[in-house]
């Protein structure tokens, strides 16, 4: 959490080709990292600072594709030493007020409401403990000021944005394989990715994907070549398993301990490109992962059906398929973390394209930092707090609650993460609920100013 270690960590081996620029660049996400906030007005109280952030955005020198890729190269370090790491990758629409139509928008949402905005398909690295790493690739793109003329049959897939979920894929590989140190990225899609050129590509190239099935596609059976489909081929498919997966209740949604029951199979599926009539063949493994007798009247049974590039020849392998997948949760979380609540992002109201895309880079980072800290709290809370927070920021958080600290005694991270979650007002104790990454940026937001107050309090105090 110390704002200017991990500035420095995350954009420290950014090239703006100016050494001032370069120093500029961390100053800025020191201050986006002690206080959050969509607006540069909104992060900088000295003027000076404020206007300097101003002049960087709008330097024609600074390219935020290099501030972009040294977030990500930051991440892809992080990575090391793992075996691999979840990759959860999706898209969403920022909304940007852009009335004359000067920062390079194009429609969002519906086209008949006006709104404006960029495109962004978000690719982010998980570990396999589930703790989110950063940011690891982002595509922006813009609309069309007018619907496609093609029907959604005729376009190719270079005309839709679909190509986006490939090329997005491409990138991210390409990063780790040139400074991933061995590390294999994962990637996690939902219903959205599931199109024949992310499936061809990813069986071609190696490379591991877990796509969860919107079709019902036609499967080639043996080499007598007959034809079924995906559904009624993993009906028949041997199960190789079960677990109780514990549901908390919500809106239609009953509490309960899912009985799940697992089948898994290899299959080949034949996919269909419409704009030219051609079919693909790709080989894949397909995980059903769905609800048994436990389903509450009214309500449909749990249901997953994947498709993976990796192997699955085992119960535990399905397993993996299965918690990897769960794991997709983590891009919308950041989606939520950026767009609203900790960081704002919608909130910019920056001149440029450049100066737009830039600072949401920064923000984005930000809001993977605050992602970070909520869940190395949940999953590895016995680490001492001292491994992401500095001194002075533990004493700041013992500050905000009135209580004096023992620096002999030190808190573990899942305690002061507590704390911080207690300052920002956290109501859902009681119930187990787990704090948020917005709850967590609001208390942080209470607890910065107090630290500079404590590194200035500590050096008087008498030796």
């Amino acid at each position: 959490m110390d704002p200017k270690r991990w500035s420095e960590e995350e954009f420290g081996e950014v090239d703006l080709h100016d050494a001032r620029l370069d120093r500029r660049l961390l100053l800025i996400a020191q201050r986006v990292a002690e206080s959050s906030g969509g607006t540069v007005a909104s992060v900088f109280r000295d003027a000076a600072e404020r206007q300097g952030a101003y002049d960087f955005l709008a330097n024609d020198r600074v390219a935020w594709a290099s501030i972009a890729s040294a977030s990500y190269a930051a991440t892809v370090a992080r990575c090391a030493g793992e075996e691999f790491v979840f990759v959860p990758e999706d898209g969403s629409s920022l909304s940007i007020t852009d009335g004359a139509r000067a920062k390079g928008t194009g429609p969002v949402g519906a086209r008949k409401l006006g709104a404006r905005g960029f495109q962004v398909m978000n690719s982010i690295a998980v570990s396999a403990a589930g703790v989110p790493l950063g940011v690891v690739g982002q595509a922006w793109w813009t609309r069309a000021e007018t619907p496609a003329v093609k029907s959604a049959k005729a376009r190719t897939t270079d005309e839709k944005e679909t190509r986006y979920w490939g090329s997005e894929m491409s990138a991210v590989r390409e990063r780790f394989r040139d400074h991933g140190g061995g590390t294999i990225p994962w990637f996690q899609l939902d219903r959205g990715g599931d199109a024949w050129p992310v499936l061809l590509e990813a069986a071609k190239e190696g490379q591991w994907v877990t796509i969860r099935s919107a079709y019902d596609r036609r499967v080639v059976e043996g080499p007598g070549g007959g034809r079924t489909y995906l559904h009624k081929t993993m009906e028949a498919a041997p199960i190789l398993g079960g677990y109780r997966l514990p549901v908390r209740g919500g809106h239609g949604r009953a509490e309960r301990n899912a009985h799940m029951v697992v089948r898994a199979t290899k299959v080949t599926l034949q996919m269909q490109d419409e704009a030219s009539s051609q079919a693909h063949l790709a080989s894949v493994w397909c995980v059903w992962t769905v609800e048994v007798e436990t389903t509450p009247a009214g309500e449909r049974p749990l249901n997953w059906m994947l498709l993976t590039t990796r192997p699955v020849r085992h119960f535990t392998d399905a397993k993996l398929t299965i918690y990897g997948y769960s794991q997709r949760w983590r891009v919308e979380e950041f989606h939520k973390a950026w767009k609203t609540g900790a960081c704002n992002v919608e909130d910019l109201q920056l001149r440029s394209e450049r100066a737009t895309r830039g600072w949401a880079t920064v923000l984005a980072a930000d809001a993977m930092r605050m992602l970070r800290m909520t869940y190395l709290a949940r999953e590895e809370p016995s680490r001492p707090a001292t491994d992401e927070f500095t001194r002075d920021e533990i004493h700041a958080v013992y500050l905000a609650m009135s209580k004096s600290w023992d620096e002999k005694r030190i808190p573990t991270i899942g305690k002061l993460v507590a704390w911080i979650a207690d300052i920002g007002g956290h109501s859902g104790k009681a119930s187990g609920a787990h704090a948020g990454v917005i709850v967590l940026a609001r208390g942080w937001d209470r607890v910065a100013p107090l630290v500079p107050v404590v590194t200035r309090l500590l050096k008087l105090k008498p030796v």
